[in-house]
């Protein structure tokens, strides 16, 4: 993101400064200016600000005791549905320098589904593996690998990927948010860095159309993850 913007502004001053000469003729300062110019530039590079520029680069691992994958869903109109899985795991690549390089993939077990329903293990193994549902006998897993990744501010990001559910896949985006770096004492110096992410899918695109209207088909994601730094 600051090379893009450096690169940005670099440009449009070298256009003034040359812009400028051709109306002044050469009674200027030429060496004056060009140590303007990079004055200016340097200037304005060191105001863009870096969410990343204190996070280590490299490869990180879900903190798992630090991470929540929920859904929610219609019920009738009336209120929202809300359950979760409790076992997941996801690899985070970061470029650190321009993180709409990095990449993370996530896998998620199916048979993990907790809906916290009065049945409670019944009606959540129902979900697990039903067919009608996450039919987890014949689809084990369900997977998530980004393929590209834009910056919408300084610690904002869409984060498109290939969504694999019920033998289907397909892209989804997740509106993605970096929420901070730490290094806690515990961690022996290893960065530990934080993200929040939304999106939505409709379930019906991967086959899961059951109980539709009364269950909706729309379903909002909501993640909540940190990840440690891989030991060196």
């Amino acid at each position: 993101m600051i090379r893009t913007q450096t690169v940005f502004t670099a440009t449009a001053t070298a256009l003034l400064t040359l812009t400028v000469a051709a109306c002044g003729g050469d009674s200027g300062d030429t060496s004056a200016d060009a140590a303007a110019t990079d004055n200016a530039e340097t200037e304005v590079a060191a105001e863009v600000p870096s969410a990343f520029a204190d996070v280590n680069p490299g490869s990180y691992e879900l903190e798992n005791t630090h991470a929540s994958l929920l859904w929610k869903i219609s019920h009738n109109g009336l209120s929202y549905y809300t359950a979760r899985f409790t076992s997941f795991d996801a690899t985070l690549e970061l470029a650190a320098e321009d993180p709409t390089a990095s990449s993370v993939s996530v896998s998620i077990d199916p048979t993990s589904v907790r809906t916290d329903h009065p049945d409670g293990d019944e009606w959540d193994a129902e979900l697990a593996n039903g067919a009608q549902f996450f039919n987890a006998g014949s689809f084990p897993e369900i997977t998530f690998v980004s393929t590209d990744i834009t910056a919408t501010g300084d610690t904002n990001g869409l984060i498109i990927g290939d969504l694999t559910m019920l033998g289907t896949t397909l892209p989804v985006t997740l509106e993605a948010n970096f929420n901070g770096v730490a290094s806690p004492p515990w961690y022996e110096g290893r960065n530990v860095i934080g993200f929040s992410a939304v999106g939505t899918i409709k379930r019906s695109d991967f086959g899961m159309d059951a109980l539709i209207p009364n269950i909706g088909d729309e379903v909002e994601i909501i993640v909540e993850a940190e990840f440690l730094e891989s030991a060196s």
